[in-house]
């Protein structure tokens, strides 16, 4: 890692392992951008862009071979691209020119400082570097240094710019409610494509904030550079792609602007949400175990000891398959003792247990269990898990209200609506204005009071709807169209609140399944609900989408070990499936215990003390996706040991028809070369057969899955 400062050429450049990122100031003093891709080892190789980094690019729009890059782009004369940052001043004038005033260097970060004298405002553009990864965290923080305030009608955190001249290709995921992580890919052409999420109360069903760009469509998983990037925010936002003519591709990124903008004040500053880059000389493969790093070794939550982000995470129970609203303190008494049996370690109610939460319609907002089904409290259920070894743990979901309950009826004003006008309900509930400091403060004191007098272990925070009405009629005139800002500042607030206060309760983040599954959210989620499809045939490739960016010790949900039956298909599926599947992820148990037969029971707690050993490996590896459920009747994921001494082959069929014969040998990868790896039937072969001559599996017909476990040794 090391950012040097060529003084001569003013020119920036940052390296962190196979990456190097350069920009320079030139003859006009604006930052213009002049390199990204593989490191650069001697500082003499950037001489070829000092012409560049001086020239005063006065006309680029005459000459696509003249045409500047800038660092931070702000519609400079000529220069036609998307802007990152468009101010309104009070007078009416808009847009900025920003001019180098200084800057400084500390370890890992560089911070450059820009102003444009004429406006009276000042922007530091951050750089953040993370040890030897090939990643740069990106920033902006807008100062207004003038009397009057400022209306920023696009405040985005930063600008990519690729070589220019190539062809090249975005891959991107989108999806929907049960349907997550659908991985695309197109070729550019000159025009640009936004990714984007204008649903205010989430980021990233429809689209993550998420984009990787690879040079003429040739990467692969193992092979090929791979430019990519994530956002650091969980609501609105805007990634947008742009060709310009010349094949000039750029990337800007920030939240979205869709009917959202912030007044700065005198005096006062702006800071975006960090928007990180990143580089891949491998592929998509590569990509993955650099972000896997990150999360697990930088920004996951580190809890009292920092060793919260690399302990395994608990065999969970859920109350929601088995039971949905009808949950009682008798039928969990009765689950609890069952769950000690087979070797589960976490009891979760879910939704159901507040007063009048027979249904969807009622209950939303009075966060006290119901005295009817829960005579003794929730305290009862908390002893009772704590006097069999187990921990317990809660679904709430704060954001949201039924309107009839007693605080809609006390608080009518606490939800996002437009006066005058009807207010649309989903699931019978309203959104709460968490864009209001009473509400986030509010949430803040009834869950810090819920942990405490439960003593939970654990909390599930879910969110089941969007926003329908952009409306805040109590706001004044100047801040109504900051309501999505605010609302997800104020979230994000309130669990950076619950991880400083609860540092050693596990957090689940829940939005309708994976609504939430953004880099906003990593530093503040143990879990992150993966999607409310359990069903395992959709889950072949819900995981595959989902462990292109996040380690799978991450990937939850209500019940990864869902009922025979699914809800969404009603197709049947064999327990040995399902069992396999569910130790892909953060295994989690959605099934009757209190109907099912002994040989379930007994299959599941095998499985379970299966896992159990399994586990500190498989939950501290990269995968590779080794075979694509969209592409084969079959889905193959290698889990390798970051070290890499182990690996475990996961192998899932579904649909195999007599064509798909014979099976290809799987070619592993991520191994020792001259080791010796042996697997649990005596059978030994060294990495290098088993990458380069691979292992023979047989799978046939429906639901058919195997698990292999190697071991160095």
């Amino acid at each position: 890692m090391e950012i040097q400062y060529m003084e001569n050429a003013r020119i920036f450049h940052l390296r962190a392992g196979e990456m190097s990122y350069a920009f320079g100031v030139d003859a006009l003093g604006r930052l213009v951008h002049l390199y990204w891709g593989e490191a650069l080892r001697h500082a003499s190789s950037l001489e070829a862009l000092v012409p560049v980094a001086k020239l005063a690019c006065e006309l680029p729009g005459v000459d696509a071979n003249n045409a500047c890059d800038f660092e931070v782009p702000t519609r400079e004369p000529f220069d036609y691209g998307e802007p990152i940052l468009w101010p309104r001043f009070a007078s009416g004038e808009r847009g900025l020119r920003l001019i180098y005033r200084t800057h400084r260097i500390e370890r890992g970060h560089l911070t450059v400082v820009l102003a444009d004298e004429y406006a009276h405002m000042e922007v530091e553009a951050h750089y953040k570097m993370w040890r030897d990864l090939p990643l740069l965290s990106r920033w902006l923080v807008i100062r207004n240094t003038g009397a009057e305030p400022v209306e920023m009608q696009a405040v985005k955190s930063a600008a990519w710019h690729l070589c220019a001249g190539h062809d090249y290709r975005l891959t991107h995921l989108s999806g929907n409610w049960g349907c997550e992580y659908t991985k695309n890919q197109l070729m550019l052409t000159q025009s640009r494509v936004v990714l984007q999420n204008s649903r205010l109360t989430c980021a990233a069903a429809q689209q993550v904030p998420f984009f990787a760009i690879d040079r003429n469509g040739e990467a692969t998983e193992t092979m090929g550079k791979v430019f990519f990037g994530v956002f650091h925010w969980s609501g609105d936002f805007e990634i947008t792609v742009e060709q310009q003519f010349g094949k000039r591709v750029s990337v800007t990124g920030g939240i979205g602007t869709f009917d959202s903008n912030y007044a700065i004040q005198p005096g006062e500053s702006f800071e975006t949400p960090a928007f990180t880059g990143g580089y891949s000389t491998r592929g998509f493969e590569r990509m993955s175990e650099i972000l896997y790093d990150w999360q697990l070794d930088a920004l996951m939550p580190r809890g009292c000891s920092s060793a919260k982000a690399h302990a395994v995470r608990p065999v969970i129970y859920n109350s929601w398959y088995p039971f949905e609203f009808n949950v009682s303190e008798e039928n969990c008494m009765a689950l609890i003792d069952r769950c000690a049996e087979i070797g589960v370690e976490m009891f979760v109610i879910d939704d159901g247990w507040m007063p009048g939460r027979v249904d969807a319609s009622a209950g939303l907002g009075d966060w006290i269990a119901d005295p009817k089904r829960f005579p003794h409290g929730l305290e009862f259920i908390s002893d009772a898990c704590h006097r069999k070894n187990l921990q317990f743990g809660l679904w709430v979901e704060p954001e949201m209200v039924n309107p009839d309950s007693d605080l809609y009826r006390a608080h009518p004003d606490w939800v996002i609506r437009i006066d005058g006008r009807p207010m649309t309900l989903q699931r019978n509930q309203l959104v709460l204005n968490l864009a209001r400091d009473d509400v986030r403060d509010w949430i803040i004191d009834w869950l810090d009071d819920l942990i405490e007098t439960c003593r939970l272990d654990y909390l599930k925070w879910d969110m089941n709807r969007y926003v329908s009405e952009n409306g805040w009629p109590e706001a004044p005139a100047a801040d109504k169209q900051s309501l999505s800002i605010r609302y997800t500042r104020n979230l994000l607030a309130i669990w950076r609140h619950l991880n400083e206060r609860h540092p050693d309760v596990l957090f689940e983040n829940c939005a309708s399944g994976g609504g939430r599954a953004d880099f906003g959210m990593v530093p503040y989620a143990d879990r992150i609900n993966r999607s409310d499809n359990a069903d395992p045939v959709d889950v072949m490739v819900l995981h595959e989408g989902f462990s292109m960016l996040f380690p799978p010790k991450t990937a939850g949900g209500a019940g990864n070990i869902a009922p025979d039956v699914h809800h969404i298909h009603g197709r049947a599926t064999p327990l040995p499936f399902r069992i396999h599947l569910g130790m892909t992820g953060s295994m989690s148990i959605g099934i009757n215990l209190l109907t099912v037969s002994e040989e379930v029971l007994e299959a599941l707690k095998e499985a379970i003390a299966e896992f159990k050993q399994l586990r500190p490996d498989l939950q501290d590896a990269y995968v590779y996706r080794i075979a694509s459920a969209r592409r084969h009747p079959y889905a193959l994921f290698q889990y390798t040991r970051r070290d890499p001494k182990f690996f475990a082959l996961f192998a899932f069929v579904h649909g195999m028809r007599c064509w798909d014969l014979p099976l290809p040998r799987f070619e592993m990868r991520g191994l020792i070369p001259d080791a010796l790896y042996e697997n649990e039937q005596g059978v030994r072969m060294t990495g290098e057969a088993l990458m380069k001559i691979g292992i023979a599996l047989s799978l046939k017909g429906d639901f058919d899955s195997v698990l292999q476990v190697w071991r160095a040794v």
